[in-house]
């Protein structure tokens, strides 16, 4: 079989939508996609089709987040939803469609991007297209129920779950009000900004990056903040899914000053209330300050043997990957991995 490649247009959506239903991996209804492509606050995406005989049958895409890279602000392109129809897997379709996108990001001024890559496209973009290995992200998690631990160990699939009923009332947590954030606004630039003085290179968090990413999304994220006063000291973002027979609450994104252990306490907590009963474990990747990490240890987290596989590569011959292990920070929400 053959195939052309052409650069996404609207006349299109309704047979990529089509392929990413069928091909399983990567499902976006075209409600998401409008979402995720049409409406992201750092720009249009880049979306490459393989199409043969009217029919979209391979997808490569990738998004732009501005980003603080080593200081410095930064828009980033970064692969985020790929698919091949069956029928034309082994033919390079998205070895094809990849380079394409590269290209395009390069000449967009991206010097370079960085993925989480599944299994399939993980050798394609390393033996083929040039990528590097940088330091596996580990998880941590909340255990809640012991069932739950056993089943995983046994590999065996439990219930489905969920998160609790919504509650929208402000509840006291270690000394702090925590409240259902309706809108981001100001206050979340704010927060974003001592935030990210612990963090590696990282997507930036304001409130257009949040109400975009969470509040308007398709899907069921939960977004809380932590209130000393009037003062907004932490953000909080849960979401549910089911992976691997664990029904799971995630901690989609986690925001809080560096030092900031009780504000990282109190928000913890709010998650857990949002998935106790319907969930096996909350599950999340941890920020790095230290403060932090003891924070979520004393309330019962703990690292997992499960890493995520991250990727890299320069877009520019003048342009290093950072390869330290502590050189980045995402969240699960970042990617919506789960």
């Amino acid at each position: 079989m053959s195939f052309e490649t052409t650069r996404y247009t609207p006349e299109w959506r309704a047979s990529l939508v089509s392929l990413l239903a069928r091909v399983g991996t990567t499902q976006l209804s075209d409600e998401e996609f409008a979402w995720w492509f049409d409406r992201n606050p750092s720009g249009e995406g880049i979306v490459s089709l393989a199409v043969d005989q009217g029919e979209v049958v391979g997808v490569a895409a990738m998004s732009f987040f501005n980003t603080q890279l080593n200081g410095v602000a930064t828009r980033l392109a970064i692969p985020v939803n790929v698919a091949t129809d069956a029928r034309y897997r082994g033919q390079g379709v998205f070895s094809t469609l990849q380079q394409q996108n590269e290209e395009a990001a390069a000449s967009s001024g991206s010097p370079l991007t960085v993925t989480f890559p599944n299994a399939n496209s993980y050798p394609i973009f390393v033996r083929r297209l040039g990528w590097i290995d940088l330091p596996r992200l580990r998880l941590w998690a909340r255990p809640l129920r012991a069932a739950g631990v056993i089943r995983y160990a046994l590999r065996r699939a439990g219930e489905h779950g969920g998160m609790c009923a919504p509650d929208t009332t402000s509840r006291l947590f270690h000394g702090l009000d925590v409240r259902v954030v309706q809108r981001f606004d100001h206050d979340m630039d704010v927060l974003g900004r001592r935030a990210d003085t612990g963090y590696g290179s990282h997507f930036v968090r304001d409130a257009a990056y949040f109400n975009w990413r969470y509040l308007d999304s398709p899907r069921d994220y939960r977004c809380f903040g932590a209130y000393r006063g009037n003062e907004l000291v932490g953000v909080a973002v849960v979401g549910h899914t089911f992976k691997h027979g664990v029904s799971a609450g995630f901690l989609a994104d986690l925001v809080a000053a560096p030092e900031d252990a009780g504000a990282v306490r109190a928000l913890v907590s709010r998650a857990l209330a949002e998935v106790k009963g319907g969930a096996d474990a909350l599950v999340l990747l941890p920020p790095p300050a230290r403060t932090q990490r003891r924070a979520l240890l004393r309330a019962g987290f703990a690292p997992t043997n499960k890493k995520l596989r991250f990727i890299g590569k320069a877009l520019h011959e003048d342009v290093r990957v950072d390869e330290r292990a502590d050189a980045w920070h995402f969240t699960l929400g970042d990617f919506d991995f789960f």
